[in-house]
């Protein structure tokens, strides 16, 4: 894991403990990363959401008729469309994209840093 990138991870992974986390939480994140260590908040947002899932700490999804239903696409692919989806609301989702749901890697990773 990309070690300036473990608080904004952890603070996802927090949120995510008790219920599913709405992508806005992932982008809000970034943009106050982004205030206190520089950089552009899309960028961080990107490179946050491809740490969650490469690393395998959280899953992307939609909410279904069986609840959260993970998406089966490579995470590549999963950037691509998140990218593509936020350029379109002009990085203001609203609640009206992707949701995301911790893992049991992930919960484990968060317990370990406690």
């Amino acid at each position: 894991m990309k070690e300036t990138l473990a608080e904004p991870v952890e603070e996802v992974l927090r949120e995510g403990e008790d219920d599913w986390v709405m992508i806005d939480f992932v982008i809000g994140t970034a943009e106050d990363y982004a205030q206190t260590h520089g950089g552009d908040f899309r960028e961080i947002s990107m490179a946050l959401l491809k740490e969650l899932l490469d690393e395998g700490l959280m899953e992307i999804g939609e909410l279904g008729e069986s609840g959260f239903e993970a998406w089966e696409e490579p995470t590549e692919q999963a950037i691509e469309k998140f990218q593509r989806a936020c350029e379109a609301c002009n990085w203001k989702p609203m609640g009206g994209l992707w949701w995301l749901a911790n893992t049991e890697k992930g919960s484990h990773w968060l317990r370990a840093r406690q």
